[in-house]
């Protein structure tokens, strides 16, 4: 036990806390990134880029051809040579086309117009995203759990890398830690 006794644990703590540091700030920024782009899913959707087109066209005689006609007549206002996957008639005044790769065409007959959404993966935030929300499973549990363990030495050694002054003890930094409690707290209390 006299080892135990000679190590400079203050150093350990800067040491550890540095290297852990170190290694976190890959998958913070990825965590990060993703969670900016998951918190704002109703203003966005941050796994695909949808674009829009609006086409008036001349519908009059649509309704005598059969779905599939229809599918190609809307696909040509586009000049698409998509594959066409499937079709279905959402009500009488609207029929929808789903295209290979996602993309969508939709005709609304009241207002004789065809929307086409064209659908383009965001790759690195779709993978980031995948990780954030936890959809890989398997050894990304485990190590999303050892990164969280991290986080927490990284939180609780921070309070002992300063002496004096500015240290843990003083008024500042109380305040400091305290609002990193009260702010997540208050958001709880006001969104129930």
């Amino acid at each position: 036990m006299k080892w135990f006794n000679n190590i400079n644990w203050y150093r350990l703590n800067r040491t550890l806390h540095r290297d852990i540091g170190y290694f976190c700030i890959g998958f913070s920024i990825i965590f990060a990134v993703s969670g900016i782009a998951v918190n704002h899913i109703a203003d966005w959707n941050p796994n695909y880029a949808v674009e829009r087109q609006i086409q008036k066209v001349d519908d009059s005689d649509w309704l005598t051809l059969e779905d599939r006609q229809i599918a190609m007549r809307m696909k040509q206002q586009f000049s698409l040579t998509h594959t066409t996957k499937s079709s279905f008639w959402q009500n009488k005044n609207k029929f929808e086309v789903f295209l290979e790769e996602g993309d969508t065409l939709l005709w609304d007959r009241k207002s004789s117009q065809v929307v086409y959404q064209d659908i383009e993966p965001r790759v690195i935030l779709q993978a980031l995203n995948k990780l954030h929300l936890n959809e890989t499973r398997n050894a990304w549990v485990y190590f999303s759990d050892l990164f969280a363990g991290m986080l927490i030495f990284l939180a609780l050694s921070a309070l002992f890398m300063v002496k004096g002054k500015h240290g843990p003890a003083k008024p500042k930094s109380i305040i400091l830690m305290g609002l990193g409690v009260v702010i997540p707290i208050f958001f709880l209390m006001i969104s129930s």
